[in-house]
């Protein structure tokens, strides 16, 4: 259309035209898609490559499945995941359908997931292409239908986490004594996204959808997990 371009912010993601002032705004605003480094879609020609990219990352992950199962296998980390372990084990020894030699449910999740995260791809085209994938491999194959049930998979590998809502002009966590409030007390904005009724002057706040979410990642099981690994324990570096 005249006029209109594929806008490259990171909520249109080349996937909505946009004027060029609607584009420079979303641009300020939102930024740049971090992924987008060759501007395909704005006149400048891909690199071709002769090999193709996705054989590197089947093997790299392939290479060390048996790695990770070991270093989660330590006695430590085992004892007190047993559950996660041996789900994990399975998963990593289950084949991808029957009589598949190749590969297993996890090494084929974990390409998969290792792809979407390289490459940006969206929840929704991600869930697209695993349903695809399931529909084209036999009937009993195990492979996740969608990105929800790859995580759940991939759960047990990963670290614990938790989503503190903050206010959006970062005046403070809604957490410890501000953890029952709805409104920031600096500036007063809400807590909740507001919908605001074209219909009526009132507005309603979504209570399960916070304006902003940041993720704290407990530093104690990181330090847990990597002294679970013996080879890396005993290195002179790790005693300071």
């Amino acid at each position: 259309m005249d006029g209109l371009y594929l806008c490259p912010c990171v909520k249109c993601l080349n996937g909505q035209q946009q004027s060029l002032n609607d584009i420079r705004t979303h641009l300020i605003c939102d930024g740049i898609n971090p992924t987008y480094t060759k501007c395909i879609w704005h006149g400048e020609l891909p690199e071709m490559s002769t090999v193709p990219p996705t054989d590197a990352v089947d093997v790299q992950v392939g290479d060390h499945i048996e790695d990770m199962l070991c270093d989660l296998g330590q006695e430590g980390f085992r004892q007190a995941h047993s559950p996660y372990y041996e789900t994990l084990e399975i998963d990593s020894k289950k084949p991808l359908y029957v009589g598949c030699a190749n590969f297993t449910r996890l090494s084929r999740v974990l390409a998969l997931v290792n792809l979407k995260a390289r490459f940006g791809w969206s929840d929704k085209s991600f869930n697209e292409l695993l349903l695809l994938l399931k529909n084209m491999l036999l009937v009993d194959n195990t492979l996740p239908k969608n990105h929800y049930e790859a995580k759940k998979i991939l759960c047990h590998v990963g670290m614990e986490y938790q989503k503190i809502h903050a206010c959006p002009n970062d005046c403070i966590l809604y957490r410890n004594e501000f953890a029952q409030m709805r409104n920031c007390l600096t500036c007063g904005v809400s807590r909740y996204k507001v919908n605001y009724d074209e219909c009526s002057d009132n507005a309603t706040t979504y209570k399960d959808r916070p304006t902003k979410v940041y993720w704290y990642l407990p530093i104690i099981p990181r330090f847990k997990r990597l002294f679970a690994n013996a080879h890396i324990s005993q290195k002179p570096n790790m005693a300071c």
